[in-house]
């Protein structure tokens, strides 16, 4: 187990778990408040709620802000929400895996309802939350006032650069520097295999950089295709973990008996190669130190976490680290660990002075780490009336998200195969449920036309959620499913999926293949249960589709024996405006419903249900992503 990866273990053992798998409402002292409270009336008559979550685009700054002003009883131009800072806001853990709307709406909303003396405000009677309140952000962030972490300065601050390795995984030898200490104010800092330059300012910092002649010791990389064979070779069996949020082993019957009895089996391989986060806004981090405590400002979705890594990594108590958050200019799950800001608080150490340190997009695409590479082994039987009764999935590599069917399977094993890849690898946007369901609603296709079934009958007949039945409807009688035939390069496909709660469903009109394939329309329906902001949630759902159509049509990092020859936007192709197809998103409200996030399920809907379209179109099946090449 890789060293960060028991820091995160750790770090969500102690306290992670302790404040969101509890359910429990943790509360810190804040400056000049008598009792520990998330909620309290500032001096200058505007109430002032304080959270851990972060603003990044998803509407959570609007959103939390709603929560405090219902339970207040006041609009929200009379709420100030402070977030992300480690000194003075609660840990709400990171902003990931669309917690914020099920556990952190609801905290705040206690806690205001608390501080006003009267219990929750029933959903019936919401005046604030349920409606649409435009992003609090919005005017600032067109009219260029918002403040992203790459416009944060200091007094005194200089600049660094970090002097890259030729090899994607490499070990510093030995390297020389005298060119560069030759300019003026350069300072050249080695700590083990970081090396940098800190100068003036940052053209100087990128010469001096340039100018050390470092050597390294390069290790090889294997081929994408090799590797997956390493997964399957060398993965680990899963065991049963039933308190954990993503399960890697959800079994039901007996599969193997449901195998061996089946009237009619097939098996299949589905495959997602490494991808990039492609945030907008390339990290950025300030590193300061005075008298032993470091103060970081930067963009990241898990302020709790980046302290803890600091301190774990520079050898100093939690105590002596503050994170504070501006706005990151994009994420996907991207900027959640230490990486830029550690760095810069190792330069900003050894020359004594702060120190800003902003990765280029070359940094951005090939030091950042990527989605992980994975393969879904399927092997499934049916009986003699064509109702499935045995399932075996078998997820490499890629993750335990997303594993649980939202099919009733008689016979069933979902298991998640950990193993270890060279690349370096981590979170994005629903992590590993996009290609569980990419694998998993290809397949439910494959049945439906080898039984000679239409696709959208054949999953309601294994559904038994009425949710998901109701969407998966809507959604069809909006697309008008069956009533045109595929034909003359037109092609029609649907994904559906329960995941983080939502039900989802997506229906897809095609033209053409291969790169020439296009999107026509979409039609999507999602169940989140109450909407509290549904404007901010219909933008989420098709935010997510949209980014959803790049991994399913273009994305992929592509690499040589050495290094990772993806560097550059003009090598990575993501959706543009002309991609988009004409689309609906149309959401089913259950205000009796606790509502869930919506920041992550609709990607994992796009490539399942272009795929199904193709093949609908084409008859070929693809199950390799991306699609369009």
């Amino acid at each position: 187990m890789a060293e960060g990866d028991a820091l995160l273990i750790e770090y969500k053992r102690r306290d992670f778990l302790r404040i969101l798998g509890s359910g429990a409402l943790l509360t810190l002292p804040l400056p000049g408040a008598d009792r520990p409270l998330r909620v309290r009336l500032g001096k200058d008559g505007i109430f002032e709620a304080f959270t851990g979550k972060i603003e990044m685009g998803q509407g959570a700054r609007t959103l939390l802000t709603q929560a405090a002003a219902e339970e207040l009883g006041v609009g929200v131009e009379r709420v100030r929400l402070i977030m992300g800072d480690t000194d003075i806001v609660p840990d709400d853990g990171g902003t990931w895996a669309s917690l914020t709307t099920p556990e952190t709406v609801p905290a705040v909303r206690q806690d205001a309802a608390s501080f006003a003396g009267h219990p929750l405000t029933d959903p019936a009677q919401w005046k604030v939350l349920g409606t649409s309140v435009p992003p609090l952000h919005g005017r600032d962030a067109v009219t260029g006032a918002l403040r992203y972490c790459s416009d944060v300065r200091v007094e005194g601050m200089l600049h660094g650069q970090i002097v890259r390795p030729d090899a994607y995984r490499a070990k510093l030898e030995s390297f020389d520097d005298s060119a560069a200490r030759a300019l003026p104010g350069v300072q050249v800092v080695r700590e083990g295999d970081l090396l940098g330059v800190v100068a003036l300012d940052p053209g100087t910092a990128g010469r001096a950089a340039g100018l050390i002649q470092a050597r390294w010791r390069a290790e090889p990389l294997p081929s994408i295709d090799s590797l997956i064979e390493t997964f399957r070779a060398k993965g680990v069996a899963p065991v049963e973990q039933k308190d954990t949020r993503y399960p890697p082993l959800i079994r039901g019957g007996n599969v193997e008996a449901g195998l061996a009895s089946a009237h009619r089996k097939l098996s299949a391989s589905y495959r997602a190669p490494p991808i990039g986060h492609v945030p907008l806004e390339p990290r950025a981090a300030v590193a300061e130190w005075r008298d032993g405590t470091l103060t970081v400002d930067c963009g990241k979705s898990a302020p709790f976490l980046v302290r803890a890594e600091l301190a774990k990594s520079l050898g100093i108590p939690e105590a002596k680290v503050r994170v504070r958050i501006s706005m990151p200019g994009g994420a996907f799950g991207s900027k959640q660990r230490s990486e830029c800001e550690l760095e810069a608080a190792i330069l900003a150490r050894a020359v004594k002075a702060p120190v800003r340190l902003a990765w280029t997009r070359e940094e951005e695409f090939w030091v950042a780490y990527a989605r992980p590479a994975g393969v879904v082994d399927i092997e499934s039987g049916v009986d003699s009336e064509g109702r499935l009764v045995a399932w075996r999935f078998r997820n490499y590599n890629a993750g335990a998200p997303g594993l649980r069917p939202p099919y009733d399977l008689l016979h069933m094993s979902n298991e998640f195969w950990r193993s270890e890849s060279p690349f370096r690898q981590g979170s994005y946007r629903a992590l590993a449920a996009t290609l569980n369901n990419f694998a998993r609603e290809s397949h439910i296709d494959e049945w439906a036309h080898a039984l000679h079934r239409d696709p959208l009958d054949f999953r309601l007949a294994h559904i038994g959620d009425a949710r998901l039945k109701e969407a998966l409807q809507r959604a069809a009688e909006r697309f008008g499913w069956g009533k045109r035939k595929p034909g003359q390069g037109a092609g029609f496909g649907l994904a559906c999926n329960i995941e983080k709660g939502a039900r989802l469903a997506l229906f897809v009109e095609t033209e053409g293949k291969g790169t020439r394939l296009r999107l026509r329309r979409m039609v999507a329906v999602g169940d989140f249960g109450a909407a509290l902001n549904p404007d901010n949630l219909r933008n989420q759902m098709q935010g997510a589709i949209i980014q959803g159509i790049g991994g399913a049509l273009w994305e992929q990092l592509q690499f040589d024996s050495r290094n990772q020859l993806t560097r550059r936007l003009s090598q990575y192709r993501v959706p543009r405006f002309g991609d988009i197809p004409d689309m609906v998103v149309e959401l089913i409200d259950r205000r009796d419903v606790p509502a869930v996030g919506a920041g992550e399920s609709p990607i994992t809907l796009p490539a399942p249900a272009i795929a199904n379209a193709l093949f609908s179109a084409t008859g070929e099946r693809k199950r390799l992503l991306p699609l369009a090449i």
